[in-house]
């Protein structure tokens, strides 16, 4: 079973917290709860929280690689953290956590750890 519950509202940054695992069956769901929360606030900031994620495919990585473009298209910043065990190993071997890094000279993109003000991977 996955899970999205937003938290969040007004000019702060939304926080999407994903739980269970994320495959091919809810293909499109997390993209789509960006893009919800992306027209909902005007915070630069999208919190997509994975401390609870237990399970994540290829299908879920090429999610979170879309719903960061989206963002960025947008001029926003995805923000991924809380990632651990199998979840931040699969991020980490498919190249997506460090693709998905955001150095601080770029404006828009999104950074990856295990906090949004901890230190950045």
């Amino acid at each position: 079973m996955f899970t999205i519950r937003t938290s969040g509202d007004g000019p702060t940054p939304r926080t999407l917290f994903l739980a269970g695992e994320m495959d091919m069956a809810f293909s499109g769901h997390v993209r789509a709860a960006v893009e919800s929360t992306l027209a909902a606030t005007a915070s630069q900031w999208v919190i997509v929280d994975l401390r609870d994620t237990t399970l994540i495919d290829s299908s879920a990585v090429k999610e979170l690689v879309d719903a960061h473009r989206l963002a960025a298209r947008q001029g926003r910043v995805l923000i991924l953290r809380n990632a651990t065990g199998i979840v931040a190993e699969v991020l980490r071997v498919t190249g997506v956590a460090a693709t998905l890094s955001r150095p601080a000279t770029r404006t828009t993109g999104t950074i990856y750890g295990s906090s949004a003000r901890g230190r950045r991977s």
